[in-house]
């Protein structure tokens, strides 16, 4: 399976997303130059820094989702891939991709970032006209609308000074924090995919539920793929999954 490129809006196709594979993968090449105990010390001493008074529990949520990604979803993953063309497989990824066209907006808004959320719409119209509802993506090669890193309600909570809180694992959902988790119901107020996996509704399983699944579906191998990758250079996944995580976030709201 190749490898694409990440997305990361906070929804739920961003089961894996938090896990913020890019962040990782950098920790992953320094640590090919050290032996495997100094670059799990070196992990252990940058997660320690990070507030995480439920770590018990966290374990034990990370362990629950690590079992769920491997043993449900990985043969999902396999026989999606499997069957689907590439090019069937990334229209998919650039139809759902469009659709959180309002995330990214509000994201830029509440920022100030006029520019950011004018690129955004302009990529918007272009792409769900020219481009056949998001299925291509014709504005990338177009002046002044190509790609930008996606910005998301949880990272405007950061950009007004307000902290991250406690380092928190979600079922299903991945790692976060308190900050985050209030960025999260934010994005899915604005969202106009209503997730059946709700934070604040009880799970409750809505009318659309064909069409999120099928957005979780196709989302799933590009993030399950880095997963595997972090996972499987990491002695300690959790601190280290801590820690990039919460690099990421932060480097993410600096920029």
């Amino acid at each position: 399976m190749k490898i694409r490129k990440f997305k990361s809006p906070l929804t739920w196709t961003a089961l894996f997303s938090l896990v913020t594979v890019s962040a990782f993968a950098a920790q992953g090449a320094q640590g090919s130059a050290m032996s495997d105990e100094d670059f799990y010390n070196e992990e252990v001493v940058s997660a320690t820094s990070i507030y995480d008074p439920f770590e018990g529990m966290n374990r034990y949520t990370f362990e629950f989702n690590d079992y769920v990604y491997m043993k449900v979803l990985q043969p999902i993953v396999d026989g999606y891939t499997a069957i689907t063309p590439d090019p069937v497989e990334t229209g998919a990824s650039n139809f759902f991709r469009n659709l959180k066209y309002p995330v990214r907006l509000v994201g830029n808004l509440l920022q100030g970032r006029m520019q950011g959320a004018w690129v955004e719409t302009g990529r918007f119209v272009v792409n769900s006209t020219v481009g056949v509802a998001g299925i291509m993506t014709p504005a990338d090669s177009i002046n002044g609308l190509a790609p930008i890193k996606p910005e998301d309600i949880g990272q405007a909570l950061g950009s007004w000074g307000i902290g991250e809180g406690p380092y928190l694992v979600l079922p299903l959902l991945g790692p976060s924090n308190l900050r985050d988790l209030g960025g999260m119901i934010g994005d899915r107020a604005v969202n106009p995919l209503k997730e059946p996996f709700s934070l604040i509704d009880d799970w409750r399983w809505e009318s659309h539920l064909a069409l999120s699944g099928t957005e979780f579906i196709v989302k799933s191998p590009d993030i399950l793929e880095r997963y595997k990758q972090f996972k499987g250079s990491a002695i300690d996944p959790y601190s280290s999954m801590k820690n990039g995580f919460t690099q990421y976030r932060r480097g993410a709201i600096a920029e």
